[in-house]
């Protein structure tokens, strides 16, 4: 988004915001990280979000969200959205801005929410490496339906950008190709399976706005078991269907390339400080090699949800490269109401 749109969108969030004296929740969430692989160990503390939230008005919010990733990319607008919640008729809600649309499981979920601390690999391949976030406008709107149902479409500015990366631990180099226009939606469902369980599906659906041919599908499936506030069960899968065309320069298709990548994790939270989980991961076509890791981590929390630290230990093969295991370690603090992670 150009920064004078940034501009007249903190105008018109300002402006909402003189009409009530609710002041906004400013929150702070930093992470020192480190990382071991191939007899390397690296230490960092480059990663911090600012969390700026509160409701400009009964009927709506504004969120706006600043964070420095672990790389040497600079402070980036990760977003700032405005969202109406209700008045709307038809049970419908809008959010405007820049902000990640409602795209399978794990695309609106902050980094700092993961148990397993990265990014699955096969999810970065499709989405990026910090996932998808864009300017754009978005509808949602509760189905009148017996069962809990939503559908949410969206106009986005850009779309998903293709990353070129190497997955050597010593490669940084990233190019990242152009993109137009893009279409989304996703349609879930929410079904309690009793006093203590429920269950989400959701399907959704991808495609660039002028190029009719590439497109990205997905299903999303979560199992939560919550008997109290402090013991869970959460299985989260997804699997998404890249479907690319490649051009040549007379703007014919040269050919057409299909990639398929999955993720189940699996996560239990045992006491009020303790939790402990898996996670798996699968790509059909990871520069043009198959790839799949499984990895194991473990969260510590002794200051409730302000402070956690977690493990994770994680193997990858792909292609005929010599397995590597990968050892993460992560300690998150946090100040303000939004927290380092949720019970």
């Amino acid at each position: 988004m150009r920064p004078k749109y940034f501009l007249l969108l903190f105008v018109f969030i300002g402006s909402l915001q003189a009409q009530t004296s609710v002041n906004p929740d400013i929150s702070v969430i930093g992470e020192l990280g480190m990382s071991h692989f191939d007899d390397e160990t690296t230490l960092n503390a480059s990663s911090v979000e600012i969390a700026i939230e509160g409701y400009v008005n009964p009927y709506a919010r504004a969120d706006v969200y600043l964070h420095k990733h672990m790389d040497g990319h600079p402070i980036e607008l990760e977003e700032a959205v405005l969202s109406i919640e209700r008045g709307l008729p038809f049970g419908l809600a809008l959010r405007a801005g820049k902000f990640r649309p409602e795209f399978g499981g794990i695309n609106k979920q902050h980094l700092h929410l993961f148990p397993h601390i990265i990014l699955p690999v096969p999810v970065a391949q499709i989405l990026g490496d910090h996932k998808w976030s864009s300017s754009g406008l978005e509808a949602k709107w509760l189905l009148p339906f017996p069962w809990y149902n939503n559908l949410s479409v969206a106009f986005l500015q850009d779309g998903i950008s293709a990353e070129a990366h190497s997955h050597d631990e010593e490669e940084e180099e990233e190019t990242e190709e152009e993109t137009g226009k893009a279409f989304s939606s996703r349609y879930s469902m929410f079904f309690d399976l009793g006093d203590v369980s429920h269950l989400e599906i959701g399907l959704s659906y991808y495609q660039l706005v002028d190029e009719g041919d590439e497109n990205i599908s997905a299903v999303d499936f979560k199992y939560k078991w919550l008997p109290n506030k402090y013991r869970s069960l959460v299985w989260q899968n997804e699997l998404l269907r890249k479907s690319p065309s490649i051009h040549t320069e007379e703007g014919e298709v040269e050919e057409h390339h299909e990639i398929i990548t999955a993720y189940s994790m699996l996560n239990y939270k045992f006491n009020k400080v303790w939790n402990v989980g898996a996670i798996v991961d699968y790509s059909s076509d990871m520069e043009e090699a198959m790839y799949h890791s499984e990895g194991l981590f473990l969260g510590f929390s002794p200051v409730e949800e302000t402070t956690v630290f977690r493990v994770f230990l994680k193997q990858a093969h792909h292609g005929d490269h010599n397995p590597g295991l990968l050892v993460q370690a992560q300690l998150l603090w946090s100040l303000g109401p939004h927290k380092a992670h949720k019970f």
